[in-house]
């Protein structure tokens, strides 16, 4: 797990393990199913997620979303809500490219932007798309309510002129559009079958698990490696205001071990504390496997969210800062 330091810059957090919560504090789980074949619905697990996100990394800003593509069933919490959207909005403007442009010079730039999330690749993805006013004209298009692009400065200044700027100069998305986003990729209803292949095949170049990776952390090894996803991050110290921004966002679609995948969306921002904040994406991601596979033994990392997940250890002043640039 990845260090960092608190609003005050003299406190380092690491992932140790000191108890942080109450001895037996109850963890993430809906009640027990009843009957023969019962199943506790899915938005009993998420709601579980979110009074222990109140626990596990207190003081974040958390969204949930998931929809079962097997059977439609879907589950969210304060999924509405806009957040800094960060990296994870590469993904919706590297389809916006490839409806809008030649594949062929979608393609290096896309493998950038999935590879090593490249800042300056993605710029050229959105002018590919005619600029950030028709990225916005695409998610319109899309109908969803609460994404857009609102500027991008790597390589040159772009600034739209039709973001509703719901967070001010910042873009953002919400996490029901990005399942809502995910649901009709992998269904083929955004693209054609090619362009529909080869940017579930990009999603496929992130990261796997750590910084980055965090929906793939603590998933089974199969599931870990068929993930299709793009996160997004900004961490402490990198942006002009801890309390607004601190933002670690994972967006993606996950395989089951008998068929069928899921999209889902976790985002998280203003965390006073980077490494509870991604212990909670991690852990959130693996819960919510964990009830969609019926793999009831999973580990989540039970013994960490036991004690409260990562610990403050305080460092002298002087110290070097931890550098969060993945």
């Amino acid at each position: 797990m990845a260090m960092t330091w608190q609003s005050s810059r003299r406190v380092v957090t690491r992932s140790v393990l000191v108890c942080g919560l109450v001895a037996g504090a109850a963890l993430a789980g809906p009640p027990a199913a009843s009957g023969p074949g019962a199943r506790v619905s899915l938005q009993s697990v998420v709601d579980a997620l979110m009074v222990e996100a109140a626990r596990l990394t207190p003081g974040t800003d958390v969204a949930i979303a998931v929809r079962d593509l097997r059977t439609g069933e879907y589950a969210g919490a304060s999924d509405a809500v806009p957040h800094v959207s960060a990296s994870a909005a590469k993904v919706f403007w590297v389809a916006a490219a490839l409806k809008k442009a030649d594949e062929a010079k979608v393609a290096p730039l896309a493998e950038k932007v999935f590879r090593t999330s490249d800042n300056e690749a993605s710029g050229e993805v959105i002018d590919l798309v005619g600029g950030p006013d028709a990225v916005n004209v695409y998610l319109r298009s899309l109908g969803v309510k609460n994404t857009a692009l609102t500027k991008w400065n790597y390589g040159k200044p772009r600034r739209a002129t039709n973001s509703p700027q719901a967070l001010g100069n910042d873009n953002y998305l919400c996490a029901v559009d990005a399942v809502s986003f995910l649901q009709r990729l992998e269904g083929g209803a955004l693209l054609k079958p090619g362009p529909t292949s080869r940017l579930l095949g990009w999603m496929e170049l992130t990261p796997r698990e750590g910084c980055g990776g965090w929906l793939g952390t603590l998933l089974p090894a199969k599931a870990r490696a068929s993930l299709r996803h793009k996160a997004g991050w900004l961490p402490p110290g990198c942006c002009s205001d801890d309390t607004r921004y601190n933002v670690l966002n994972d967006v993606g679609l996950v395989q089951l071990p008998e068929g069928g995948r899921y999209a889902v969306a976790i985002l998280a921002a203003r965390g006073p504390d980077w490494p509870r904040q991604a212990f909670f994406v991690e852990r959130a991601s693996c819960v919510l496997y964990r009830a969609l596979s019926g793999a009831a033994s999973l580990d989540c990392g039970e013994s960490l969210a036991e004690q409260g997940g990562p610990t403050p250890v305080r460092v002298e002043d002087g110290g070097t800062p931890p550098d969060y640039d993945c």
